[in-house]
């Protein structure tokens, strides 16, 4: 799979036509590892450390003309209100300027962790945004099949959920569905 770093924004974000599989979620769930799992290269950084991502980055499928876009996480952080306020504002106009461009929204959930209070509210916005969401389930290879189930049970019933793994390839066949097809 081709793909290209075509770079970080904070305004001006590529709004040129071509559609936005997009990855939300809280900081530290897996959105850039989950990114460098489907395209089979290291092209999203990643760190253990939450809140690395500051912009909201895009990559280009190349052969399909799909943008990646890696968003930068909520909650915690390591960094000022200021500075996350200013993240949210951020992701806000995104999702303002280019929700015609948005072809999907990945929101990323921690398999173990469960839905936090933040992602059910990501979820409601997205929702009252009109914006199809696919709740991916990330870390699934350090999760218990209990994990996996009660995180499931508490999302509900009628939402379209993948499980993922990127430390082990798990679901990618199955995003990668949502994102070409």
């Amino acid at each position: 799979m081709k793909v290209r770093f075509v770079g970080s924004f904070l305004e001006n974000f590529p709004c040129d036509g071509r559609k936005h599989a997009v990855f939300v979620g809280r900081s530290n769930v897996g959105k850039s590892s989950l990114i460098n799992m489907l395209v089979g290269q290291k092209v999203a950084k990643v760190s253990k450390e939450p809140g690395r991502t500051r912009a909201i980055n895009f990559f280009l499928l190349e052969d399909q003309g799909i943008y990646l876009v890696d968003l930068p996480g909520y909650g915690f952080a390591k960094v000022s209100k200021v500075e996350r306020e200013r993240w949210r504002a951020v992701i806000d106009a995104y999702f303002r300027t280019c929700k015609d461009d948005i072809k999907v929204v990945f929101l990323l959930i921690d398999c173990v962790v469960g839905p936090t209070e933040l992602d059910l509210q990501a979820l409601d916005w997205l929702k009252a945004l009109g914006i199809r969401c696919v709740l991916t389930l990330t870390k699934c290879d350090r999760a218990t099949q209990e994990d996996i189930n009660k995180t499931i049970k508490s999302l509900g019933q009628n939402k379209e959920i993948v499980i993922t793994s990127s430390k082990e390839g798990r679901g990618k066949k199955d995003v990668l569905s949502y994102v070409l097809n």
